[in-house]
Formats: C-alpha cells, sequence, structure tokens
C-alpha cells in the first residue's frame, strides 16, 4: 500500500504541475511578465516541493520548523488561486471550474500531510514518546482550560500532552480530596503549604513536585549552611596556620640566638682559658727568674766575702811579719790558729753556697713541675673546650633534626589542611551548582590563594600574584590547553579581586 501510494502520490503531482504550469504561465503572461512567465510556474511548484521536502526531513531527524510548513501552505494556497483565477471565466461565474482547478493542489498537499503524519508517528513510536499537541476535541470541549494548559506547556518547555494532562488530573483529584477533607473554606483551612499545588500551577510544577518544594528548599538551605561552615572552618584553620608559622620563625630566630650566645660564650671561655695559662707561664718565668737571681746573688755575696777576708790575712800576715820579726814563733802559732780558723770558714761558706744552689736547683725543679702541670691543665681545658664544641655541635644538629621532623610535620598538617578545603570547596561548588569552567576557575583561585599563603610574611606581597601559578601547572590539574588555562588564570584572578577567598 506504500509502494502504490507514493506511486499515485507522484502520478498526482504530476499531473498537477503539468496542469499547473499551463495555467500559471497564461496567467502570468496575461498579467505582462513576458519571459519571465515561463519560469513563474516552476518556481511557485519548486517552493512548494522544497518546503514540504525540507519540512519532511526536519521531522524526520525530530528537528520541526512550523514556519517551512506554513509557508508550503502559502504557496499551495497561491497556486490554487492563481490556477482558479486562470480559467477562461471569472471565479464567480464559474465555480465548478475553479473547483476542478484547485483539485489537484489540495490532493498533493493531502499527501504530504500524510506522510507528515506518518514520519511524526513513527519517531514516536520509535522513541516511546507522547504526544506533543493537544487534541481538537479539547479544544472544542473546553477552551478556555485547553489554552491555559497550552499556555503552561510552551512556558515550561512541556512536550507531552499526556504528561501535562496526567499533572491536571492529579491537580484537579488533588482538589477534590481538600475540598472532602475541609470542606466550606477549603482553601483557607487547608494553608498554604496545602496550597502550593495551585500556586506553582503556572510554573508546570505537578502535584509531588509543589509539595516536595519546601523540604527541597530546607536542603538546599542547610546545605549553603554547611558550605558557609565549611568555609569558615577552612578559613580558621588557615589563620591557625598563619599563626604555627609565625611561631615557627619566632622559634627559629630564639634559636639562632641561643645558638649565638653559646658561640659568644664558648669563645669568652677559650680566650679566658688562654689568658690564664699565659698569666701562669708570665708568673713562672717570673719566679724561675727571681730564684736564679737571688742563687747569684748569694753565691757573688760569699766569693766577695771569702776574697775579702783572704786579703785581710794577707795584710795581716805582712804587717805583722815586718813589725815583729822576733816574735814569729808566736805569729806563726796565731797563723795556725787563725789558718784552721779561716779553713773552717771557708768550709762554712762552701756549705753556704751549696745549700744555697741545692735550694736553687730545688726552686728551678718546682718550677718546672709547675710549668708541666699548667701545661696539662692547658691541655685538658682545650680538651674539653673541644668536647664543649663538639656537644654543641652536636646539640645544634640534634635541634635542627627536630626543627626538620616539627617542619615536615606542619607542612603535612598544612597538606592535609589544603586537602580538606580543597574538598570543601569542590563540595561547595556542588552544592552551588557550578557549571565546569567556574569550577575550574575557582580551582585555579584556590591555587593562587594557597601559592600566596605559602610565602613567608615578610616576603608575602598585599594582593596576590596570579603569575605564582604557571600554566602548566594549571593545565596539568584542569586538563586544558594553555590557551584555556590562560583564560582560566585571568577569570581566577579578576574573581579574587571581587571578594573570593577559597
Amino acid at each position: 500500500m506504500v509502494v502504490i501510494s507514493g506511486f499515485c502520490a507522484a502520478v498526482v503531482a504530476g499531473i498537477g504541475f503539468a496542469g499547473s504550469y499551463n495555467a500559471l504561465r497564461d496567467l502570468a503572461r496575461l498579467h505582462g511578465f513576458g519571459a519571465y512567465s515561463y519560469v513563474f510556474p516552476i518556481g511557485i511548484d519548486a517552493g512548494i516541493i522544497a518546503m514540504y521536502g525540507l519540512d519532511l526531513v526536519l521531522v524526520a531527524r525530530r528537528m520541526p520548523k512550523p514556519l517551512l510548513r506554513l509557508v508550503a501552505h502559502i504557496l499551495t494556497l497561491a497556486t490554487i488561486v492563481f490556477n482558479a483565477a486562470s480559467g477562461q471565466k471569472p471565479v464567480k461565474d464559474d465555480p465548478l471550474g475553479a473547483v476542478m482547478h484547485g483539485v489537484l493542489p489540495l490532493l498533493f498537499v493531502a499527501v504530504v500531510e500524510a506522510t507528515r503524519h506518518l514520519i511524526i508517528r513513527t519517531n514516536r513510536l520509535v522513541l516511546s514518546a507522547e504526544s506533543d499537541t493537544i487534541p481538537l476535541h479539547r479544544w472544542a470541549l473546553a477552551p478556555w482550560k485547553t489554552w491555559a494548559l497550552f499556555r503552561r506547556m510552551k512556558l515550561w518547555d512541556i512536550a507531552s500532552y499526556a504528561q501535562m494532562a496526567a499533572m491536571e488530573q492529579e491537580r484537579t483529584v488533588y482538589r477534590a480530596w481538600l475540598q472532602h477533607q475541609y470542606g466550606r473554606q477549603w482553601k483557607k483551612k487547608a494553608g498554604a503549604t496545602a496550597m502550593l499545588p495551585f500556586t506553582l500551577a503556572p510554573f508546570g510544577l505537578g502535584v509531588d513536585e509543589a509539595l516536595d518544594l519546601p523540604r527541597k528548599q530546607q536542603e538546599d538551605a542547610d546545605r549553603r549552611q554547611d558550605a558557609e561552615q565549611a568555609r569558615i572552618a577552612a578559613a580558621s584553620e588557615r589563620e591557625e596556620l598563619r599563626v604555627l608559622e609565625r611561631e615557627e620563625r619566632q622559634a627559629d630566630a630564639s634559636i639562632r640566638r641561643m645558638g649565638i650566645g653559646a658561640k659568644v660564650s664558648a669563645a669568652e671561655h677559650h680566650i679566658a682559658a688562654q689568658t690564664a695559662t699565659a698569666e701562669t707561664e708570665a708568673h713562672a718565668a717570673e719566679a724561675s727568674a727571681r730564684v736564679a737571681a737571688e742563687a747569684a746573688e748569694k753565691t757573688a755575696v760569699l766569693s766577695a766575702e771569702s776574697t775579702l777576708r783572704l786579703a785581710e790575712r794577707q795584710a795581716a800576715e805582712a804587717e805583722r811579719q815586718a813589725v815583729e820579726a822576733e816574735r814569729l814563733a808566736a805569729e806563726a802559732e796565731r797563723e795556725s790558729v787563725e789558718a784552721e780558723r779561716a779553713a773552717i770558714r771557708t768550709e762554712r761558706a762552701e756549705k753556704t753556697a751549696a745549700e744555697a744552689e741545692a735550694e736553687a736547683r730545688a726552686d728551678a725543679a718546682r718550677l718546672r713541675s709547675e710549668e708541666d702541670r699548667l701545661r696539662r691543665v692547658h691541655v685538658e681545658a682545650e680538651a674539653a673546650r673541644e668536647a664543649a664544641a663538639m656537644q654543641t655541635a652536636e646539640t645544634e644538629r640534634a635541634e635542627a633534626v627536630a626543627r626538620q621532623a616539627e617542619a615536615e610535620k606542619r607542612t603535612a598538617l598544612a597538606r592535609e589542611a589544603v586537602a580538606r578545603a580543597e574538598l570543601a570547596a569542590q563540595e561547595a561548588d556542588d552544592a552551588a551548582r557550578l557549571s565546569p569552567r567556574e569550577r575550574g576557575e575557582r580551582q585555579v583561585a584556590r591555587m593562587i590563594l594557597a601559592a600566596h599563603h605559602a610565602l613567608p610574611e615578610y616576603e608575602r606581597p598585599i594582593e596576590p600574584d596570579m603569575y605564582a601559578v604557571t600554566l602548566e601547572d594549571i593545565g596539568s590539574a584542569l586538563n586544558v590547553a594553555r590557551t584555556a588555562a590562560s583564560e582560566r588564570r585571568q577569570a581566577a584572578a579578576d574573581l579574587i579581586k571581587s571578594g573570593y577567598a577559597g
């Protein structure tokens, strides 16, 4: 039947266009078209075929354009009028001839409409789609309510008439139930929440959607409140991190000052030890010189006394020999006594000199022993100083390791806090139902803010620098090209200037 109908439609179209060509050509020639009269019918008929053909193609692709169908109908109506007016008699005088001229174009329009209806119904059956047009009988039976229904369908882009009719039926049943439950003045007794389906009916919402709207609004408000609390918590964590970083810098400065003080104390002790060693050596040298001088003085005195006594004995002996020759025997006896006495005194002087020399040697030995002891003390002090320096260096290394471990711990905590803040920001973006581009811009803004806060406070500029984050990092994070990364970075900078804080 499809093949037969198509063949017959082609025959009808061919006959109609052939007859229409001759009629329109004669009519155009009669109205002074001249040579243009030969192509005028072709333009009209080709326009009809083109408009109907494009309309069928768009309908088959489920994207109808009503304007094409309207233009095709207007051209078909013009063809019918032109054909009716091309008769030998006026239309009023020969209405039957006018109808005969318009039959074949009407048949062609009927075939096209049938084809269009077949395509639309086939598409709906394949897609299991509902009808998107309101039946004619509804317009006839309830024109005002049908107009309100049609208006809501077009305003809120509801394509299915069956869906809209079901929503209207559900709303009518709900109204009857409220009237049954509350009786007279049911609109006042039911309350604002129960009347939401009727209040929101012009906006295309069904009964269930309208009644569920307060719960959704409350959930949205709760999500916004949670997002705000998360943002406040993230800001508090960032402030705490900044305080910890400031305290860490103060602690590092205190540790450096303590290290400098320890070095100064060690240097003072070293200088004091060297000074004490020098003073000890000076005292030892002075004592040695003093003992040597005293020994030499004693030796000189003893030698002078011995020489003086010898000279006195020789002078007395010469005088005694010259004055008293006769008394040689007595003098010889006295000289013998004196000689013995002198020998005793000489022995005593030599014994005293030996004792003085022995005492000087003992003093020198004591000085050498004191010098050895001072050298040992100096060596022990130097060893103690080196041990103290080594202990100080070991303590500084241990403190440096502890500071590094603490810094790594704080860095890990900071990274964890940044990750939590990023997760909270992503959840806030999800709750705000942002587009992928807006999410990317906010993520880049958070990266710029994180790089800004990571700088030391004395190096941190007043405003965040968007160039602190490279285009490669943005492209890697968002999986976009370099140009798109530059656009995201500029948009993120504008977002930060407008007050966005992550």
